[in-house]
């Protein structure tokens, strides 16, 4: 915590100067604002767990094109999605 005391007839903004340039040197302010969007990644075994669920929903929308059901240029009708979704779980 930086922290600033008013002397003797000093006005406030020098004052504030000085505050400033402590702060500057003590890297809080970089390390705030470098942090401030940072976001944490997931975790290896929910990157694999992921790529699994994925893999499951492109063989069930695989075998519906074989099918016949959905044309494979189409995109997805969302009553296949939530089925597909239903049963891999």
């Amino acid at each position: 915590m930086v922290e600033v005391r008013k002397r003797e007839r000093e006005n406030v903004e020098s004052m504030i100067r000085r505050f400033t340039r402590r702060i500057q040197k003590s890297e809080v302010l970089s390390q705030a604002r470098a942090s401030r969007f940072l976001t944490k990644g997931k975790s290896k075994t929910k990157q694999r767990q992921a790529a699994i669920k994925k893999v499951q929903f492109l063989t069930e929308k695989d075998k519906l094109v074989k099918m016949g059901k959905v044309k494979s240029t189409e995109k997805l009708p969302n009553k296949y999605k939530l089925k597909i979704k239903a049963s891999i779980k």
